[in-house]
């Protein structure tokens, strides 16, 4: 059985989108294989997201995959309209199949720069790049990598809520009666050792009453690498990384192949995600 070398879609383009049918013409543009035996290409799509399997269904082309014949640009027609699709192409022979081609989408996605699609002999440390949101997007980025495909696919951020404010209504009391307290010390200054020892404790008490309305005085701001995390089950690497658009990787190991992707969050909306493709390379030998 003959493997083949797929290169990646070079680009994706919203066509049309007709208001009156509600629905979506998309056409896809892909590099051609440099197999020579190959036959034809298949266009794999689904909504949503970009999980496998792609299983999607609507386009009048009929369900996933669309076979398209020896061609390198085909359109999917009457998707619908408002509807995320999410593509990937693969190249066949009589006898055999190629792995998917990158994924695409007709949303913006985070496309991954460096490591390169399948590198090899990748130096350490490794620089993980990927491209940035257009202008009108307010996102964070979190990368994930790991050596298990399935594990970095399936991973997802975890938002966990920020904690609950306790009930600071008690605060202004607290601070008045501290107040109150302070001054009629300066004024009635305790005759005796006991009596200046009971007003220590009781200082203690109300300042500790006070730190409690407060929440504990725990410090740390509620930033969204506070709140984001992966599974504690999950062996995957995951770095959030602001705005920026690289990390260097100094933990991984020598000849070693790993699978990489990048999250992007809108920092208005925790649960709306931006998810690329997944990506693998290998480490070089040292």
């Amino acid at each position: 059985m003959k493997s083949f070398q797929l290169l990646i879609i070079s680009f994706l383009i919203l066509v049309n989108s007709i208001s009156i049918a509600f629905c979506q013409d998309i056409t896809l543009s892909w590099d051609p294989s440099p197999t020579p035996e190959v036959a034809g290409y298949k266009i794999y799509y689904k909504q949503d997201n970009a999980n496998y399997p792609f299983d999607g269904t609507g386009a009048a082309e009929g369900i996933s995959p669309v076979d398209v014949g020896d061609t390198l640009s085909a359109t999917l027609t009457e998707l619908g309209d408002e509807v995320v699709y999410f593509f990937t192409v693969t190249a066949y022979s009589t006898d055999s199949e190629s792995s998917y081609s990158n994924i695409v989408s007709n949303s913006w996605l985070p496309a991954l720069v460096i490591p390169t699609i399948g590198a090899t002999n990748e130096p350490v440390p490794v620089t993980f790049r990927w491209e940035t949101a257009p202008s009108d997007y307010d996102v964070t980025y979190t990368l994930f990598y790991g050596t298990d495909q399935t594990e970095v696919r399936n991973v997802e951020i975890i938002v966990v809520p920020p904690p609950i404010s306790g009930n600071n209504t008690i605060l202004p009391g607290v601070i008045v009666i501290l107040v109150a307290l302070l001054l009629l010390t300066l004024r009635y200054r305790p005759a005796t050792k006991l009596s200046q020892q009971a007003v220590a404790l009781l200082y203690v008490i109300l300042l500790g009453g006070m730190l409690t309305a407060c929440g504990g005085g725990g410090g740390g701001g509620d930033s969204a690498s506070d709140r984001s995390t992966t599974s504690t089950e999950s062996t995957v690497f995951s770095v959030n990384k602001g705005s920026s658009d690289y990390h260097q990787a100094y933990d991984l190991e020598p000849s070693t192949t790993y699978y990489w992707k990048v999250v992007a969050t809108d920092t208005q909306n925790p649960n709306l995600t931006y998810e690329s493709e997944v990506r693998r390379f290998t480490t070089e030998d040292f």
